[in-house]
């Protein structure tokens, strides 16, 4: 259906092309030339093989290596100039020739879905130089986030999962693993804001599935950390995972409207004033996947749909200081028709956002910005007969302000604070059916509140051939009414071709107030110790490779204590509610080893192998077992070509040796029963490989993109977990596991404007 859409829009956009080309004027007098250079607008480096074309004229010319173009002896008038290159922005620009006078333009194109900008902002690179000494560091950019997210999802945290050392092994889930920790050890930050609460599920049911609440057309770029790295934004266990929204362009209104398999978005932008001084950008999404499903395989229990919206205001209030109001809002809802039970979810809302308001300036030496944030979060479960399962209220309140004083060329000091005021309003309920009609039967039912305020602080020293950042984070929690510090150091060495990283620190997380919630004991935080230590080769034409090893010691970490199993050969059923204790300790270790190529043209990608190990023990039962998100081997590979001005394909390949079994099983996946040893039985190794090709059509005024794509080109049988049922006689464990995605061709399409 979709590619009969994208078909039929190519024609009807096609029957408005102009392509009749004006002959030149006789009258020299009155003609002129127009030459430039099309140029990326991060690094300011000539791009190739972009297509130029004056609207009025319909004669198109291809940029070469030095990124020239020129239109020799043509009419002095006001014409269209359009530029257009796949995996960058769409520009059209009018453009003035005087008779006799040659202009002469630079045109930067922004990458992915950056706006067009008149002046050109030069790096070093198209991505922001890593951080000092951390060894474990991934930006991806709008463009890769674009050519990562997927067709029938459109979710960057998707795109995520396919960077080295990322482990994931549910098609439904946008969450993911890194280095043995579960996604809720992730810290998410918008914009500078930290909140978890940026992706569309359903709580309460975690088999619903899940997708970010950001639209990949909005954000200039994502970046990742794992391992020690420092502690600006927050303190969690594992990686820090930042999204930074981009502005709106601020030459002209433009549109963007994408249609996909499963979803719709729209994104419109432009100039705020007549100076130009600030901008705006608003974006809306719908999932229409619900609704699909049912029409087409009415018998299908249980979809889940949603709607976003994201926008961003931004306006410069002197040459060195800029003000931002942004938003993020997202509503999600599941719908089960055949729930008859009394604890089966029959329809579930949960809705969720941020707003954020921002202030920076920025002078010779001092930076300094200040930033005021509200997010909330609800939810609603309803049962068969719209009894209330559970329904809870998180708001929150942040204030945050950083600074950086770059003292000389080799030192720069960073510090900042923030503070923050969480409520938790929570109820879950659990039903008998007593002649035919729900009754309650457990309650779990409270508020919980807590102010968390931290202050955090580094140096940086750099020399000719490296560096050094030493820096600590203090958090207080008033709930546990106790205080963490985390420290880290770290350093960076280059000789000839060579980068050597070495970095140690330590983390710490609070347990959230829905975990407190549950818990029949107040928890404290969890804790690691790391270390890491890389060593990275640059070989030559854009290629390199990476080895980089790590430890960490765990303690403290939090796990459920309420699953079904064995104890001295009888069975103890499940909790009601989920339970929660900080009671394992234990180490994790791995090694990451990649080959990567970073150029303009060409082939570009990765091939990223890791091993780790996770393992814990628990101080109170004194077990012994492998972590929940223990994957001992994760191979993720990623290829892109751009094959013309128009037209790029790439594969991504994602394996894994995947995860245990969650809980306590025995015997195989095919033949499951409730057991004594926690993740003993492990799910199938996962893989998957996709294959995605993108063609752009140019128009006038315009630019169509059409996406295809397949996935799972293997049609490779994977599995995840699921929540099943025991047999209490026979102890027989069944539908602990789903099928995932099979081979599925998907298409889309993107209009610009």
């Amino acid at each position: 259906m979709t590619s009969a859409f994208a078909l039929a829009a190519v024609i009807a956009l096609g029957s408005l092309q102009q392509t009749t080309a004006a002959s030149p004027p006789q009258d020299k007098a009155a003609v002129s030339t127009l030459r430039g250079t099309v140029v990326d607008s991060k690094t300011g480096k000539p791009v190739e093989h972009a297509r130029v074309v004056l609207v009025e004229l319909g004669h198109p010319v291809i940029t070469g290596a030095d990124g020239r173009f020129e239109f020799k002896d043509i009419a002095a008038r006001v014409y269209t100039l359009n530029v257009s290159l796949i995996g960058y922005s769409f520009v059209a620009r009018a453009v003035t020739l005087v008779a006799g006078v040659p202009l002469e333009l630079t045109v930067p194109l922004a990458e992915g879905t950056g706006s067009y900008q008149e002046t050109v902002t030069v790096s070093a690179s198209s991505a922001p130089p890593p951080e000092l000494g951390v060894s474990s560091q991934a930006t991806l950019g709008s463009a890769a986030l674009q050519a990562l997210r997927g067709i029938a999802a459109d979710d960057p945290m998707r795109a995520l999962q396919a960077l080295p050392g990322v482990a994931t092994g549910n098609d439904f889930q946008a969450q993911f693993s890194m280095r043995g920790f579960a996604f809720q050890n992730v810290g998410l930050v918008m914009d500078g804001t930290a909140t978890p609460l940026l992706l569309h599920q359903i709580q309460g049911e975690k088999d619903t599935g899940s997708v970010a609440m950001v639209n990949s057309d909005v954000l200039s770029q994502a970046t990742l950390f794992a391992g020690p790295h420092p502690l600006k934004d927050g303190d969690w266990l594992g990686s820090s995972l930042s999204f930074e929204m981009r502005e709106g362009s601020r030459d002209r209104t433009a549109v963007r409207v994408a249609v996909s398999g499963t979803s719709a978005s729209a994104v419109v932008e432009g100039p705020l004033g007549r100076s130009k001084k600030g901008s705006w950008l608003v974006s809306i999404r719908k999932s229409y996947i619900d609704w699909l499903i049912s029409k087409i395989e009415p018998d299908v229990d249980g979809t889940i749909g949603f709607s976003d919206a994201q926008g961003k205001f931004a306006y410069d209030l002197t040459s060195h200081q800029h003000i931002e109001v942004s938003f993020v809002a997202g509503d999600a809802h599941y719908d089960q028709p055949t729930a008859v039970t009394a604890n089966t979810l029959r329809r579930a809302t949960s809705r969720g956002g941020v707003l954020s308001v921002a202030w920076r300036y920025a002078g010779s030496a001092w930076i300094v910005s200040q930033r005021a944030s509200y997010v909330p979060s609800n939810f609603l479960d309803t049962g068969a007969v719209g009894q209330v399962q559970g329904h809870g209220d998180a708001p929150a309140l942040l204030y945050r302000a950083d600074a950086a004083r770059q003292i000389n060329r080799a030192w720069t000091a960073e510090f900042g604070g923030s503070t923050q005021a969480q409520r938790q309003e929570l109820a879950l309920r659990n039903f008998a059916t007593v002649g035919g009609k729900p009754v309650e039967r457990f309650v779990v039912a409270g508020t919980l509140r807590t102010t968390t305020s931290d202050a955090w602080g580094q140096v940086v020293g750099r020399v000719k051939h490296g560096g050094f950042a030493l820096g600590a984070r203090v958090e207080n929690d008033t709930f546990t009414a106790r205080t963490m510090a985390a420290p880290w150091l770290l350093f960076e060495w280059h000789a000839s071709r060579f980068i050597f990283r070495a970095g140690a620190g330590s983390s710490h997380q609070f347990p959230s107030l829905e975990i407190q919630a549950t818990s029949p004991a107040h928890i404290g935080p969890e804790g690691a110790r790391s270390l890491d230590a890389g060593v990275e080769h640059a070989i030559g034409r854009g290629v390199s490779w990476l080895v980089n090893g790590w430890t960490r010691a765990n303690t403290d970490i939090i796990r459920s204590t309420g699953e079904e199993r064995l104890l001295n050969g009888k069975r103890v059923p499940a909790s009601v509610f989920p339970q929660f204790r900080g009671s394992l300790d234990g180490p994790s270790q791995g090694v990451d080893v990649m080959v990567s190529r970073k150029s303009p043209t060409g082939v570009t990608g990765w091939i990223a192998y890791t091993y780790a190990h996770t393992k814990f023990h628990d101080t109170v039962s004194g077990e012994n077992f492998d972590g929940d998100f223990d994957q001992r081997h994760t191979l993720n590979m990623f290829v892109e070509a751009r094959l013309s001005y128009r037209m790029a394909v790439n594969a991504r390949w994602r394996y894994g040796s995947n995860f245990p079994l969650v809980g306590y099983f025995t015997g195989t996946i095919d033949q499951l029963k409730l057991g004594s040893v926690r993740n003993q039985v492990r799910l199938p190794p996962y893989s998957r490989l996709d294959v995605r090709a993108n063609r752009t059509f140019t128009f006038d005024k315009r630019r169509l993109t059409l996406f295809i794509e397949v996935m799972n080109v293997l049609n490779h049988s994977n599995l995840s977990k699921f929540s099943g049922s025991i047999n209490p006689v026979t102890l027989a464990a069944t539908g602990w596991t789903q099928d995932l995605i099979p081979r599925v061709p998907s298409a889309g399409i993107l209009i610009e404007f």
